[in-house]
């Protein structure tokens, strides 16, 4: 028998295989009460996710496997605890990002 190699495997493949961006989402459901989920997502998802988070009225198990989920305006404080001890969970991931961000085009406009 002649062994076959398998075929190559795309960038987009690999990322989805070894990444996730995880994510806390807030809305609404069908019942207009407030409602909350954790939610990992394929990077071959996120702009797919970020269009229908902009355009809003989705399901977002649509978009990646929900791991938390309940009622309220926020999770309870034991979730947000066991999200960030077993899934390293950053809740302010955003605003440090935006940071950073911020900090390096201000360091390249001193630059220019």
């Amino acid at each position: 028998m002649i062994p076959i190699p398998p075929a190559p495997i795309s960038n987009q493949a690999l990322a989805d295989l070894l990444c996730t961006i995880m994510v806390l989402c807030k809305g609404f459901d069908d019942r207009k009460q407030p409602i909350w989920a954790y939610l990992c997502i394929k990077p071959s998802m996120a702009q797919s996710f970020k269009q229908a988070r902009e355009r809003g009225g989705f399901d977002v198990s649509e978009y990646g496997t929900v791991l938390e989920s309940g009622n309220g305006l926020e999770p309870p404080a034991e979730i947000k605890t066991k999200m960030e001890r077993d899934y390293g969970m950053n809740h302010n991931f955003e605003a440090e990002l935006l940071e950073r961000v911020a900090a390096l085009q201000a360091k390249a406009s001193q630059s220019a």
